[in-house]
């Protein structure tokens, strides 16, 4: 999915094809992390003669300086050298020990076939740049209340976080900033004054990290016993050869803020989830010069370690206007787990954007692993919301998404005619009646600047004009969100002599912050209404501006930028888990300095201030549940990961109704996960869902088995029947025919024995618990099952309810979600690159007898002819709409396709190695028929696919829009539009005979006397009982150097301070 920010561009397309371009394919080198069977130290259970188990055990802290895993860990290098001579000449540039078991190399692509074929290796991953993703949440969240959580006491010391240590993944830190202040003064607030009282004592002895040294960063001066870690990881960014961007440094430090004339610094992101997560507590915040009260981290007395991963790099395309873009290399983030793992963390926080399709990423596999040391990990769902893309999907960690908290930063527009409309807004300076203009009315040349781009380059890129200072000096411009960020809009309007900006909303949501000019941010609705004023009164449109104040809100509602579910890696696993405050975060963040004062921190001369900001983001909740995380794992230090995620799941409340409509609607699960975090009850949550490894493994087995190291854990610890019956704090059951029987088991936390006794109710089903009662000792467990039953509920159509289990005193709820299934589910697509080779894999149906197939292929693909164009970026509407006129232009290609009926599949394909340049930026869309129905593919690059299964026969048009890269670009479309009529590479199906409703069946397919550097399609349609078509499998073969995996990156950018 493309989103309007574009945050990778041209330049970091040169690395995503290689470092050093070459004539051929095959001696470009390209990044790529690389696992091997052996298990890292983290999850080594024994097995190897002379090598005890290196994975702790439950409630304890890694030890990666034991002797055991020292011995361990050497024997993983001598294995690694072994594997790592038959690539001599690849550069390594990371090497994991503790939660992988691999390293980072760049790689040629025979290279790549060489590792594929060499049985030490597990896996092999391109490595996918990412990107990053409190006053009174507090008060807020409850912790502050007589009896919340801070108020209770562990071990003597008060639940707020004490000898527990965050390890916090992201952008770098800020060490100035009082919220990492190890004293205080004589009032009690933190200070870095050597007079003051040292407040914290030395680090928590199972904690082994420490700073490292670089630029503007000295460990003797900025680390202390707060701030008890800081370490940087470039290795992966360096490989890509970017320009790094002036507000950077090398060093663990943030990147800054601020302006050089050219680009704007990226920086903040860092010091915003670490001050949201454990910042120390009465830090008083000024923004602007307002002071705006005192900050606390959620748990404040907890120890902070920075891995720095995320570095801002020139980028004259962005698209919202900075000419800078931070990315975060997956490489680099997986060294960052491992260090941190190796340290000693209790909890990570991972503000940074993840794979929404896939558990078998690198960083996802390391986070398993981490979890298995029993360090708790949260990471952000997301903000591509209200679309279905939320990200993290793995079941080990917590998925979090935003919502808003009852504290709201606001400011009135008063037009001339009277009407008061309120919005967002951190205005300091209010604004008498001034003349107020549409920006739609005050473009160059009557060009639409309705946008309000401050730079010309990326507002003729997006189509709109520049603002006129003859038509804008003077004046409050109504400007309007989307594509840009908005603190680019109210500079496009400083820098036009605008003296203020009405931004109207686009749905998204409303945000306070600081602008260029005075800014109040409205509603979609409030916009339309201004604007409709501005035009009627034209030259006579005035409009006034109050100053910022506090107010109160319905809260929470499920913030409009949080990315939906359901999951796209297993429909069967709910994502995301939970939503926290993530709307209207106060928090630290980095100064706007300039380029001098930059230098000047980088050489040490200069003592930098701290600053403050508000941000919104999945980005901005996650670092909430890692501080939850931090006070669960102090008051109950023999928790698991795992137990820590269901306390806050199954104590969760549902959100307010966003009003949203159908599957995004911020009351579903979707949305909202299990619901709101209540930490005071999670505290005491009764009963808990637990997992551990046998869960994990035996999960993978099922969904993610090519991947499983070793590949003999599926026979140790077995495979699980059904992701469904992942022993998980909520039930979702994507497909049910006929009736499914969903298996669980919880665990009593309480100090009392309880009788617990189940309700359950989803819509459309009849469901039974059994058995139906609990009772269970302090720490015993109980197993139990839940039967659903088909009744009145649609096939196909999501139906939402609940599970509750309660003693009278204490209530564990779990959200279910359950579909009837359609007649047969099938895998939609299976992948292979040998020549010759097989697939087994499970077919359901909802019925008894006999189930047909029609199969087609295997068929070669169908290579066009080379075509130039031009660039011109353009989103997924935009291409749409010219597929829609179907004429070819300078800058889009639309092909006629024609697929007749009873085909099995069609798919089309561009590749980066047929274009022209590595740094070429292809996108590509599919209209069907029917002149309505789209796909579309939009990654960074030219690796593009759009595939339809079952496909309708008619005119498929398919079209590439050359969205940017060289003056002139090539390109050439792949396709392959199967047939039954096609037969090529000896492939056979096979299915049983006969099938039993409910069941599954395995189906076979297989194919032999393939060539090198084929590329071929194939696949099967399955029948119902009436030989209708109800599933689809496509097989994919490529056997060829060029069909191992590139590196590919979607432009979707998750930072919180310019989201749009």
């Amino acid at each position: 999915m493309k989103l309007n920010l574009r945050p990778i561009s041209f330049a970091v397309m040169l690395m995503l094809a290689g470092v050093a371009v070459s004539t051929t394919a095959q001696e470009v080198r390209r990044p790529y992390i690389v696992q091997l069977q052996d298990q890292p130290a983290a999850s080594y259970v024994g097995g190897i003669d002379g090598l005890p188990a290196t994975q702790p055990a439950p409630g304890a802290v890694f030890d990666y300086h034991a002797a055991d895993v020292q011995n361990y860990v050497r024997y993983l290098g001598d294995r690694k050298s072994e594997v790592l001579a038959t690539i001599s000449a690849a550069p390594v540039i990371a090497d994991y020990d503790v939660v992988l078991n691999g390293f980072a190399v760049m790689l040629t692509d025979d290279e790549v076939l060489t590792l594929k074929n060499n049985a030490a290796v597990a896996d092999i991953q391109a490595d996918v740049p990412r990107h990053v993703d409190t006053v009174s949440t507090p008060r807020f969240l409850g912790l502050t209340n007589a009896g919340g959580l801070w108020s209770q006491f562990a071990g003597g010391s008060l639940v707020k976080g004490e000898n527990m240590v965050i390890g916090i993944i992201d952008g770098g830190i800020w060490p100035e900033n009082p919220a990492f202040a190890d004293r205080t003064d004589a009032n009690g607030k933190p200070t870095f004054d050597q007079a003051g009282t040292l407040a914290y004592t030395s680090p928590p002895a199972t904690f082994t990290g420490s700073c490292m040294a670089g630029e503007g960063f000295d460990p003797l001066k900025h680390c202390n016993n707060k701030l008890v870690g800081a370490k940087y990881f470039n290795a992966g960014y360096l490989a890509a050869a970017l320009p790094t961007n002036w507000s950077e440094f090398f060093s663990p430090r943030d990147s800054n803020a601020g302006s050089n004339g050219v680009s704007q610094g990226h920086g903040g992101h860092g010091d915003h989830t670490a001050s949201t997560s454990a910042g120390n507590a009465g830090v008083p915040v000024v923004i602007g010069g307002v002071p705006m009260g005192e900050a606390s981290g959620i748990a404040p007395r907890a120890r902070v370690a920075a891995y720095k991963v995320c570095w801002t790099y020139d980028d004259p395309t962005a698209v919202d206007g900075t000419h800078a873009s931070n990315s975060c290399f997956g490489s680099d983030s997986v060294k960052a787990i491992d260090e941190a793992v190796k340290d000693g963390v209790n909890v990570i926080n991972f503000s940074i954007s993840g794979s929404q399709t896939s558990v078998a990423d690198a960083v996802e596999q390391a986070f398993y692993r981490a979890s298995l040391a029993n360090v708790f990990v949260a990471a952000s769902a997301g903000n591509s919301g209200p679309a279905n893309a939320v990200a993290h999907n793995s079941p080990w960690l917590t998925t979090v998404a935003a919502s808003t908290h009852d504290r709201k930063f606001q400011a009135d527009v008063t037009l001339g005619s009277g009407t008061t409309y309120f919005g967002a807004s951190d205005n300091i300076v209010p604004l008498p009646q001034t003349a107020l203009i549409r920006a739609e009315d005050a473009g160059v040349a009557g060009g639409n600047a309705n946008l309000c781009y401050s730079d010309a380059a990326a507002a003729t890129a997006a189509g709109q004009a520049m603002l006129d200072p003859a038509k804008v000096n003077g004046k409050i411009v109504i400007c309007t969100r989307g594509t840009n960020a908005r603190v680019d809009k109210s500079l496009a309007v400083q820098n036009a002599g605008g003296v203020g900006m009405v931004l109207a909303d686009n749905g998204a949501g409303l945000v306070a912050e600081v602008h260029s000019v005075p800014t109040v941010h409205v509603s979609a609705a409030d916009g339309a209404a201004i604007k409709t004023y501005a035009v009627a009164q034209a030259a006579a449109a005035t409009s006034a501006m109050s100053a910022f104040y506090i107010g109160t809100k319905p809260a929470p509602i499920m913030a409009g930028f949080s990315s939906r579910g359901p999951n796209q890696a297993d429909s069967n696993i709910l994502k995301p888990d939970l939503t926290a405050p993530g709307v209207d975060i106060i928090a630290s963040v980095t100064p706007a300095l300039t380029v001098a004062q930059h230098a000047q921190v980088a050489a040490g001369a200069m003592v930098p201030p701290p600053a403050y900001e508000s941000y919104q983001g999945t980005s901005m909740s996650s670092p909430h549940v890692a501080g939850l995380a931090l006070l669960l794992r102090q008051l109950h230090p023999d928790w698991s990961p795992a137990a820590v995620k269901s306390a806050l799941m199954t104590t969760g409340y549902t959100t307010l109704n966003d009003g949203v409509a159908g599957a995004s609607n911020g009351l579903l699960p979707w949305s909202q996960g299990a619901g709101h975090v209540d930490p005071n009850k999670a505290a005491n949550p009764g009963l808990v869902y637990d997992a551990g490894k046998a869960d994990y493994v035996s999960y993978q087995c099922k969904v993610n088995r090519p991947a499983v190291s070793p590949a003999s854990d599926c026979t140790t610890y077995g495979i699980l029947d059904e992701s469904y019956n992942l022993n998980l704090p909520s039930i979702t059951v994507s497909s049910v025919q006929g009736n499914v029987t969903v298996r669980r088991k919880v665990t009593n936390v309480g100090a009392a024995s309880a009788t617990y006794t189940a309700a359950a109710s989803v819509p459309g089903f009849s469901t039974v618990v059994s058995p139906s009662s609990l009772t269970l000792a302090p720490g015993a467990s109980g197993s139990f099952t839940v039967k659903m039953t088909a009744t009145s509920a649609p096939a196909d159509v999501w139906q939402f309810g609940s599970l509750i289990w309660t003693s009278g005193t204490t209530t564990v709820r779990s959200p279910i979600q359950a579909k009837v299934g359609k007649p047969i589910t099938a895998p939609a697509e299976m992948t292979s690159d040998k020549v010759s080779g097989s697939k087994l894999f499970a077919v359901k149906t909802g019925f008894s007898g006999r189930m047909g197939f029609i199969k087609g292929g295997l068929k070669d693909v169908t290579m066009g002819s080379e075509v130039s164009l031009v660039p011109a970026a353009m989103d997924s509407a935009g291409l749409k709409a010219a597929c829609i006129a179907g004429v070819d232009t300078a800058s889009v290609k639309v092909y006629s396709v024609n697929v007749p009926a009873g085909a099995i599949v069609a798919r089309f394909a561009l590749r980066q190695v047929d274009v022209s340049s590595p740094i070429d930026d292809n996108d590509m869309g599919v209209l069907a028929p029917n002149g309505t129905t789209w796909g579309y593919s939009g990654n960074n690059g030219s690796n593009e696919s759009v595939q339809v299964s079952a496909p309708a026969a008619g005119t498929y048009k398919v079209c590439v829009v050359a969205y940017g890269g060289s003056p002139v670009m090539t390109h050439k479309l792949s396709s392959w539009v199967v047939t039954p009529a096609d037969n090529g590479g000896k492939f056979v199906v096979a299915v049983p005979g006969k099938v039993v409703a409910g069941n599954n069946t395995t189906v076979g397919m297989s194919w032999s006397g393939l060539t090198a550097n084929q590329r071929l399609v194939g696949g099967a349609h399955f029948l119902d009982l009436n030989n209708a078509v109800q599933a689809t499998t496509v097989l994919r073969v490529d056997t060829g150097a060029a069909g191992v995996p590139l590196s590919e990156s979607d432009r979707a950018i998750s930072a919180s301070k310019s989201q749009d």
